[in-house]
């Protein structure tokens, strides 16, 4: 059958199919009628299995997603470069939320056999200004009907997310929320009909699945963005089966966000080796990702390209560079089931005058040190080995707010003796505050290893 969220309940779906109890009927008929009634959407329309382009079936007791009649388990990442790449290592689907460059995203998806889903970023439920501005919702509505229309028949297409984390809040002050993005999902489902829509939520809030239960119709799936968080999903899909017990995908995932690191005592959070990063992401993926649920539908890993959040490289699968970094063949490997030998750098750790990060490192203004790199056995062999340090101050009065604008902080000029060495002599910054040295390890096979340390410069005379 096709799965229709949320469902009506039977004695509404008899009520509004116009079925009256004191009418007999046929066993064959109440049948056929029983049958048109589950598999009726929230919309009103009739479906039948094997007439959509991209449907989400029930059979058997799991849910499976079907993209032209052939059965469809997502594999992918969240971005919109490296196409090629992301196809080559195993994947099958994107999730971009940029409709700006969607023309283009979609057809070189096309051309590497990559599905999309379409990103529809929409304000979250707590903006009262927007929503109550009847001006403003309609030309929102009015631009992604548009886009919408343009793009339900491009061959690259698979679903529709209408919005990425949003509140959804239980007042009842939100009803302008709730009608505009309930006409929103209904306007997708009108326009095409062949494309399920989704939204995103951050972990297993009980609020938004409350709410989408009870105060939005017309959702095929859910999509679940969770990190360190992951390690939990099983048992947290288990305890709010009876809230939710329809089908879903994780939208965003990797080993450990930002906010969840552990963190120096001035609250910088401590990033690991691109080396570790790898094992930890086939650790994620193989152990504790839900493939076995009946429920799931794939999962999206954050971040395939190269972002500056928290740092430059903490989700970064690639450096700005177009480098691939160990992460690649890591998720290559759960993709495609295989256990290859990887070609990236692999970094051990890197210290400043033998220290760690962990070892919260207070340096004094002008003064010298020396940052070493330690790599895996077998790596020093490598000639084609090219070292390059930098040292950028970090923002970190506003951790949680200023890495919102994705901007990377410039470098600082003339405090490395030579950035080109495995070990690197600096100098000290003359301005207290916090700092990061970060190091970037590339061979002949277009790889290269991360790492970085973060210290405190503190002004003695403050």
């Amino acid at each position: 059958m096709i799965y229709c969220f949320p469902g009506k309940k039977k004695s509404s779906l008899i009520k509004h199919a116009g079925i009256r109890p004191v009418v007999k009927l046929s066993s064959s008929l109440l049948l056929g009628v029983l049958q048109l009634l589950v598999s009726c959407n929230n919309n009103g329309n009739t479906q039948t299995a094997g007439t959509k382009k991209v449907e989400i079936r029930k059979e058997n007791g799991q849910y499976r997603l079907y993209k032209n009649g052939t059965p469809f388990l997502i594999k992918g990442a969240v971005g919109h470069t490296h196409i090629s790449e992301l196809s080559s290592s195993g994947a099958n689907t994107l999730l971009v939320w940029d409709t700006a460059i969607l023309e283009k995203t979609l057809s070189e998806a096309q051309q590497h056999n990559i599905s999309v889903i379409v990103g529809l970023d929409v304000p979250t439920g707590d903006l009262t200004s927007f929503y109550s501005d009847q001006k403003q919702v309609e030309q929102l509505f009015n631009a992604y009907r548009s886009v919408v229309k343009r793009y339900q028949h491009h061959p690259a297409l698979l679903a529709w997310a209408l919005g990425n984390e949003l509140v959804m809040p239980l007042s009842s002050g939100a009803s302008d929320f709730y009608k505009a993005y309930n006409r929103f999902v209904k306007m997708i489902h009108t326009e095409d009909n062949d494309h399920p829509v989704t939204t995103t939520i951050i972990n297993y809030q009980k609020q938004s699945l409350w709410n989408i239960k009870w105060k939005i119709q017309g959702l095929d799936f859910i999509s679940i963005n969770t990190y360190n968080r992951l390690k939990d999903i099983r048992e947290q899909l288990g305890k709010l089966s009876w809230l939710w017990d329809g089908p879903f995908i994780v939208s965003e995932w990797s080993p450990m966000g930002g906010w969840e690191a552990e963190t120096t005592v001035w609250q910088a959070p401590i990033e690991n080796t691109s080396t570790k990063k790898a094992e930890q992401y086939t650790e994620f993926y193989k152990k504790y990702m839900p493939l076995d649920n009946n429920r799931f539908l794939g999962s999206l890993v954050f971040f395939w390209g190269s972002r500056q959040e928290y740092t430059h490289t903490w989700y970064s699968v690639f450096l700005e560079d177009g480098s691939s970094t160990e992460i690649r063949e890591a998720l290559k490997d759960c993709w495609t089931g295989d256990s290859t030998p990887h070609q990236a750098v692999k970094i051990k750790y890197m210290l400043i005058d033998s220290m760690g990060a962990r070892d919260n490192i207070l340096l004094s203004p002008g003064s010298k040190h020396m940052a070493n790199l330690l790599l895996e056995d077998g790596q020093l062999q490598d000639s084609s080995l090219r070292y390059s340090w930098e040292i950028v101050k970090e923002d970190w009065q506003h951790w949680g707010t200023t890495w919102y604008y994705f901007k990377r902080p410039m470098a600082e000029r003339n405090l490395l003796q030579d950035s080109t060495l495995q070990n690197a002599a600096f100098v000290c910054p003359t301005r207290q505050g916090p700092y990061r040295i970060f190091i970037n390890v590339y061979n002949n096979k277009g790889f290269c290893g991360t790492a970085n340390t973060p210290f405190y410069v503190v002004d003695n005379e403050f």
